[in-house]
């Protein structure tokens, strides 16, 4: 049947269409984009994959609000694991050491997206060596013969600079009695406190994540200053949603809410970061290959 009043037709649509308009408008474009994205996220296991959930529960549900994008949880038992998913497109995006990221890089060209820094804002920490404060270990040299815990082989803090530490006072693995590797740096402090090994490699946040009376730990050894780990993400991530997600974590970290969110992490918030900030650990381990392979 023909309209018999084409005028009310036409302010009935003109008034539908300013209506909806407002709704229209309010809609985020870029989180309508990437509405079903899903990225995958993998990070070191410096707890159980357990524990990496609740820990980190509460940035990846405000990461998820500010980008309107999923990330679902690949549990990783070793820092190769991680750097293999990250590099292979098993995961997508995740948290590494800075040793792990050089490796990653090399291997797999992944990208930094941010760097994390701790409490007060502390951009770097310290590699060390620690023993008993009563052991009758004074020196490198005198752990000749002695049990030693190392980190994960792919640990920054927990093996590359120690390892080299202990070459330059002309120790090598055959010179310890017992050689144990552990997960977390916890862990290492841990089996040196409760004198399970004579002597361990560990990071100096361990001594804020296990309560102990470090009055009882000797430091033999202390590295210089390294940059706190980094997150990643696999090369072939979109432009937008790399550059979504970093300034999503650099919101977050200057939320009013950020204590709550960080309340159980090491890491206390993000900045940006380069790749030449981890030019320390390219030459440390470069020097550890020398001193490898000289007789």
């Amino acid at each position: 049947m023909k309209d018999r009043n084409p005028i009310k037709s036409r302010i009935f649509f003109t008034m539908l269409a300013l209506t909806l308009m407002p709704a229209l408008i309010c809609i985020p474009q870029g989180h309508t984009q990437s509405a079903n994205t899903t990225l995958k996220l993998a990070i070191i296991p410096h707890r159980s994959t357990m524990g990496n959930e609740h820990a980190y529960g509460m940035l990846i549900e405000a990461l998820e609000q500010e980008t309107g994008i999923t990330f679902q949880w690949t549990g990783s038992k070793t820092y190769d694991d991680v750097i293999r998913k990250i590099g292979t497109r098993q995961a997508d995006i995740g948290y590494v050491g800075a040793f792990a990221y050089v490796e990653a890089r090399e291997r797999y060209g992944v990208k930094l997206i941010a760097r994390t820094y701790g409490k007060n804002r502390r951009e770097s920490y310290y590699s060390m060596i620690i023993t008993r404060a009563e052991a009758d270990i004074h020196a490198l040299e005198d752990l000749k013969g002695k049990s030693f815990v190392f980190n994960d082989p792919k640990s920054t803090s927990g093996f590359l600079f120690p390892m080299v530490g202990l070459k330059k006072a002309g120790l090598s693995l055959s010179d310890f009695s017992e050689v144990r590797h552990v997960t977390r740096h916890a862990n290492s402090l841990l089996a040196v406190y409760n004198q399970h090994v004579d002597a361990g490699a560990i990071s100096s946040t361990a001594k804020e994540k296990v309560d102990i009376d470090f009055n009882q730990i000797k430091i033999l050894w202390q590295s210089a200053p390294i940059y706190r780990g980094p997150w990643i993400v696999n090369q072939n991530l979109p432009d937008e949603q790399f550059d979504r997600i970093q300034k999503a974590l650099f919101k977050i970290s200057r939320s009013p809410d950020a204590d709550t969110i960080f309340g159980d992490l090491g890491t206390k918030g993000f900045i940006k970061g380069r790749d030449s900030d981890y030019d320390n650990i390219r030459e440390v381990r470069k020097l550890m290959h020398e001193l490898s392979s000289s007789p």
